[in-house]
């Protein structure tokens, strides 16, 4: 009761900065405290509504009113009160009204970071007034939310961040989204429904960050052509199935790119030229999944010269053909002045049996002469388990690596206290450090 006392005493600024770090149902309950503060939690610059029920497939008349009522009740109260931050997560069938009018009246509050992740039985359909707000820096909007129309007059002259979820456009509605976006800075797409028959072009001069993720997303529901033109671009994360053609790849600035792709048809099918040789000028490259190891090695005459790249990892599994090995070698060539290798997984596979394929490992870096000439001075390993053939692997790491100087063990701590020992008498190139790091099973 003293420390209630204690925040009591403090005005009404302060208090509403307190409870803004609250979910606002939560805010809500200190309406029982005293007269004063029965208004004092819908006063706070951040907002943050919460409305989930799990079988929200079978609503409750009620409970969906007691919940419309509250929201209201919220923005009703605080009428006069700047709103900073919006959030709003509902996994309950409420109107699209309901939700487009609550949009509307924050829009015109002075909103800097809007948030709306739905799942409910009905599309809700983007107000217009979003388009030409102002004041808006940060704007994430999630699963069925549909742009059916960008006016003509759209322009969000504030907004640095869009985080887009399964959100739908109607044919290049995004495309004019992003014409009214001047300063753009980074931009999140994941598993957006498209059109199948158009070309997807992300145009903007101002974007530094871009996530596209097409993962989860039906392959033919996708564009059969993409283009990135983005000259400042600077980190692009780019997850799921690769297009036909890139016509426009703009990728200069490029800095870090993270890849995790695959084909959605044959390989003849598809044309990515553009695209690989866009990221020449890359320094750090996570190539994370083993079918962009193989999707690459399928257009191993297309890899340019990495003159930039500094870091790559590549990803490696247990029970899995060899084809980051395979493309590994071609890889490390085209990269003269690489100084950090990590192999995201063991350093051997196993076949289906659960046999160690050292024929097929041997085969895939026959030619380990490819290390003499490599420049790699640190060498991380993820997932280390000891065994003989990682072992003969390691082996000739160490003895073929002219610059080594650290390698990073990452193991379970019972597999380590089995290969530590015999992993420090194994002979080097040079004066190379051991470092191992442990893990929980």
């Amino acid at each position: 009761a003293k420390k209630m006392d204690r925040i009591s005493d403090l005005p009404d600024e302060t208090v509403c900065q307190i409870l803004s770090f609250l979910p606002t149902k939560e805010a809500a309950l200190t309406s029982v405290f005293s007269k004063r503060w029965r208004n004092l939690f819908a006063m706070s610059p951040n907002l943050h509504i919460r409305f989930v029920e799990v079988d929200f497939w079978k609503p409750k008349a009620k409970s969906n009113m007691s919940f419309i009522d509250f929201v209201d009740r919220v923005l009703a109260v605080s009428s006069d009160s700047t709103i900073r931050r919006f959030s709003m997560i509902i996994r309950r069938s409420v109107e699209p009204a309901h939700i487009n009018r609550w949009m509307i009246n924050v829009l015109s509050r002075g909103i800097l970071d809007l948030g709306l992740d739905t799942l409910t039985k009905d599309v809700i359909t983007m107000p217009l007034e979003i388009f030409t707000c102002k004041t808006i820096v940060k704007l994430k909007l999630g699963s069925l939310v549909k742009f059916a129309m960008v006016p003509e007059n759209a322009y969000l002259p504030s907004l640095k961040t869009l985080f887009l979820v399964h959100v739908r456009f109607s044919g290049c509605e995004f495309e004019a989204l992003l014409s009214a976006c001047p300063v753009l800075e980074e931009l999140t797409l994941l598993g957006c429904p498209w059109d199948p028959k158009q070309c997807l072009t992300i145009s903007c001069t101002t974007l530094e960050r871009l996530t596209l993720s097409c993962k989860g997303t039906i392959a033919c529901s996708l564009p059969w052509s993409f283009s990135f033109d983005t000259p400042r671009l600077a980190y692009l994360n780019y997850r799921g199935y690769i297009g036909d053609e890139y016509p426009i790849v703009n990728l200069h600035s490029l800095v870090e790119a993270k890849l995790s792709l695959e084909f959605r048809g044959s390989p003849n099918e598809s044309n990515p030229m553009n695209l690989i040789n866009g990221l020449r000028n890359v320094e750090v490259l996570d190539l994370s999944s083993l079918e962009t190891s193989k999707l690459l090695f399928s257009f191993s005459e297309l890899i340019p010269l990495f003159e930039k790249l500094s870091r790559v990892s590549i990803a490696t599994e247990v029970q899995h053909a060899c084809w980051s090995w395979k493309f590994l070698p071609l890889l490390l060539k085209k990269s003269p002045n690489l100084k950090t290798l990590v192999i995201k997984g063991p350093l051997h596979f196993y076949d289906e049996y659960g046999e160690e394929s050292e024929p097929l490992i041997c085969e895939c870096l026959s030619e380990y002469s490819f290390l003499s000439s490599c420049h790699v001075k640190i060498l991380e390993i993820i997932d280390y388990c000891g065994t003989k053939g990682e072992m003969g692997q390691m082996k000739k790491f160490l003895e073929k690596l002219p610059c080594l100087e650290l390698v990073n063990i990452h193991a379970s701590a019972k597999a380590k206290l089995t290969f530590c020992t015999d992993l420090q008498v194994l002979p080097r190139a040079g004066n190379i450090q051991l470092k191992f790091f442990s893990f929980q099973n």
